[in-house]
């Protein structure tokens, strides 16, 4: 593979000749390589993506499109497309199946998982910032003829159901299998009673969404954001629901006793600090009041879309980790549960966190 992708960043690139490839693991369905190229005695560093085979192409162009655009209305620490001699942004080698493309190396420490959400306060600050600031950057952008083939949340939910069943009916003798047959009619209940008609988000703000921003999609520096990654999950969509995935991947207890939970000190933390930075942005503007009347039901939705993917992802994935997938379905069923019996205390931890912006240390914000 190092071999090959060599051969592409040389044939396909004018960033030089390359010195080292290494693969970097972590990735769920694509692969990730840091390349090192050598041009007029200056070494230069990038990170070249091998995407699933079959991607949509169409996909892949709303993806890279999105990410221009975030990059010049001035999110920095957005890593660039490069494009290539032909002016694409990804190849296609006759003798492979893949699509690849070719981005600015981040620099910065992956110190994190998506299920790690031990925090520091500044961390957790800087975090919500970031998400408020892409949210801005991106909130103009026009998809054009580029699109997503998966719907918005409020036409998926709904569709979520029959597939649910469907894999439910399978036949399987793992202890997943087990474990979700049980907790099946749950999931479906939570479902109906959660459905959305469109005249319920009339004139919510409709924006490019990152769909997967967790710990794990960030570097750092210390407990700074240095850079945000992974726009594969990207479409239009509600900002309010990319809200609420974020507060679900930031604020869930993992682990022990409390696994499971929300903690209602960090989420009050980060919607409060995503909150204030938009206050002080121009251009979109904070969560509205009918946004945060709907964010608790919201936040029950983005939880089963966690959990539609994780089945989903279980019996799709030749090679999927049994004793990991269970973790991840248990925790976001001990979730759902929780969400669904504790919606008072959300309530008046909402309107605790949005109301008037507390003064914030200057040393917990990003320069």
């Amino acid at each position: 593979m190092e071999k090959q992708i060599k051969a592409i960043i040389e044939t396909f690139y004018d960033i030089g000749k390359v010195s080292d490839v290494h693969e970097l693991f972590g990735g769920f369905t694509t692969r990730g390589f840091g390349v090192h190229t050598r041009e007029d005695h200056r070494e230069k560093t990038f990170f070249v993506r091998q995407y699933e085979k079959g991607a949509a192409l169409e996909e892949i162009r709303f993806e890279h499109a999105l990410i221009s655009h975030a990059v010049e209305n001035g999110l920095t620490i957005c890593a660039g497309v490069v494009p290539g001699r032909d002016g694409k942004t990804m190849v296609q080698p006759v003798n492979s199946d893949h699509v690849f493309a070719v981005y600015e190396y981040l620099s910065g420490e992956e110190k994190c998982t998506w299920s790690c959400t031990e925090l520091t306060d500044i961390e957790l600050t800087n975090a919500a910032r970031v998400l408020a600031e892409f949210h801005n950057a991106v909130r103009d952008f026009d998809p054009g003829c580029y699109s997503k083939g998966a719907p918005p949340i409020i036409e998926l939910l709904p569709r979520m159901t029959d597939n649910l069943i469907r894999l439910g009916n399978k036949k399987n003798s793992s202890k997943f299998h087990s474990y979700y047959r049980k907790n099946l009619k749950a999931i479906l209940s939570v479902i109906e009673r959660h459905l959305i008609a469109h005249m319920d988000v009339e004139g919510f703000p409709v924006i490019p969404t990152h769909y997967d921003f967790h710990p794990g999609n960030l570097k750092w520096n210390d407990e700074v954001v240095s850079g945000i990654f992974d726009f594969g999950w990207s479409k239009m969509d509600l900002r309010l629901f990319d809200v609420s995935m974020a507060v679900i991947y930031f604020c869930s207890q993992w682990g022990g006793g409390q696994d499971g939970i929300l903690r209602m000190d960090t989420f009050s933390h980060f919607l409060e600090s995503y909150h204030c930075r938009l206050r002080h942005l121009v251009g979109l503007g904070p969560l509205s009041q009918d946004e945060q009347r709907l964010l608790p039901k919201m936040l029950a939705i983005a939880n089963i879309y966690l959990v539609h993917w994780e089945v989903s992802s279980f019996y799709n994935v030749k090679e999927a980790v049994e004793s990991e997938y269970l973790v991840y379905l248990a925790h976001n069923v001990r979730l759902m549960r929780w969400l669904d019996t504790h919606r008072v205390i959300i309530v008046n931890a909402v309107a605790d966190a949005l109301g008037p912006c507390r003064p914030v240390e200057k040393k917990t914000f990003r320069n």
